[in-house]
């Protein structure tokens, strides 16, 4: 668990809302954001 840094809320690797780009079978972009204030708060790129 961690904390958001913008609202300060508690918040499990459960609870976070993802957005993904990319059919995922040569590159696929992750964005993470916060399920209580939606700010983001990572990206993730992955590629196979």
């Amino acid at each position: 668990m961690g904390n958001c840094p913008y609202c300060k809320q508690i918040i499990s690797l459960n609870d976070l809302k993802t957005e993904t780009k990319g059919k995922g079978f040569i590159a696929q972009e992750i964005m993470y954001m916060c399920p209580y204030c939606e700010n983001i708060l990572g990206f993730s790129n992955r590629q196979r």
